[in-house]
């Protein structure tokens, strides 16, 4: 493998990695003495994460699909973004379960509506990224 294969996918799993240390940190929070408070640090540090991990591996996905036409890394971004937007909103659910916040009972206060929403923004960004590279690699498009 070239060394700037080796330093893409490096940074691809640094993105993948700081959603797991905070994936655990989430974890660590809910199964000791949870308050309201340590939960809901532990929750928005985890969706902080989730971007700055969809940074790091979307940035090694462009270079990979421009140079290379591999579509792996973009398949891998997908899958990594909507799984942990999923083990978010598990999350979100199991602090209402323990009763450390209310949800309400309007769709836009549920969780199913914020799940949605993060899901589609950032698979809606990637496949606009996707897409920009997929337009200008082929030269069809400048005549």
């Amino acid at each position: 493998m070239a060394f700037k294969n080796v330093i893409n996918w490096g940074i691809a799993v640094l993105g993948f990695c700081i959603i797991a240390f905070f994936l655990f940190r989430l974890e660590q929070a809910f199964s000791a003495t949870t308050t309201a408070k340590a939960a809901q640090q532990a929750i928005q540090n985890f969706q902080i994460s989730i971007w700055v991990g969809w940074l790091l591996i979307t940035g090694p996905a462009i270079y990979v699909r421009w140079k290379y036409a591999n579509h792996i890394l973009f398949i891998i971004d997908y899958l990594i973004a909507i799984t942990a937007f999923i083990i978010l909103g598990v999350y979100v659910n199991r602090g209402a379960e323990l009763e450390l916040w209310a949800l309400g009972n309007s769709f836009r206060g549920n969780v199913t509506f914020m799940l949605l929403r993060n899901i589609l923004l950032i698979c809606g960004m990637t496949a606009f990224i996707h897409a920009a590279i997929w337009w200008f690699s082929k030269r069809w498009h400048r005549r």
